[in-house]
């Protein structure tokens, strides 16, 4: 066995390198790959890859689709079919009056350009905005608290002397400047 190799040859991968699968469209193909990544995923491997030989020796898969089948496993991903659920994402996706007001309103407030707006809200600027306005931040509540009482008495008194003694630096030197008046 190679070293740095998994059990298929195949180095291990993280979720977001997986292969594209290329499904097939008959149902009957994807309903052997559903009961075999089922047998997988309840530990059943050899007999959930067997399924997968026989589909390859029947015609029902290619064999590049099984090859990408044994690698999602392998990386513990056992869904191979996307789940159809359109209308959660269609209420969470802004409308495109949303998406343009939001733009506009950023363009204005920010004095951005459409495509800097466009950007932030891309890379979910307004997304992270809201979270942290909705986030329970203690911080911000003890900011706010010393923020009305004002500057601590130590400070105060520090800055009334800095003050004082400028004046009378600035005093003192006027009067040296100034020359005296002899009669």
């Amino acid at each position: 066995q190679l070293q740095g190799l998994g059990v298929l040859g195949v180095a291990p991968m993280g979720s977001s390198k997986l292969p594209k699968l290329q499904l097939p469209k008959d149902e009957a193909a994807q309903k052997r790959l559903i009961e075999a990544s089922d047998l997988a995923k309840t530990g059943e491997l050899k007999a959930g890859q067997q399924m997968l030989k026989e589909g390859v020796a029947s015609g029902l898969i290619a064999a590049p689709l099984q090859r990408q089948v044994l690698a999602w496993w392998s990386a513990g991903e056992y869904d191979l079919l996307p789940e159809k659920k359109t209308p959660p994402e269609s209420k969470a996706s802004p409308t495109v009056d949303d998406l343009e007001a939001q733009v506009v309103r950023l363009m204005k407030e920010r004095q951005w350009s459409r495509k800097e707006a466009c950007q932030y809200i891309d890379e979910g600027g307004l997304d992270m905005e809201q979270m942290q306005a909705e986030m329970n931040s203690p911080m911000d509540d003890a900011f706010e608290k010393l923020k009305q009482q004002g500057p601590p008495q130590w400070f105060v008194e520090a800055m009334t002397n800095a003050q004082e003694k400028a004046k009378q630096e600035a005093e003192g030197e006027t009067s040296k400047e100034t020359p005296a008046v002899e009669n």
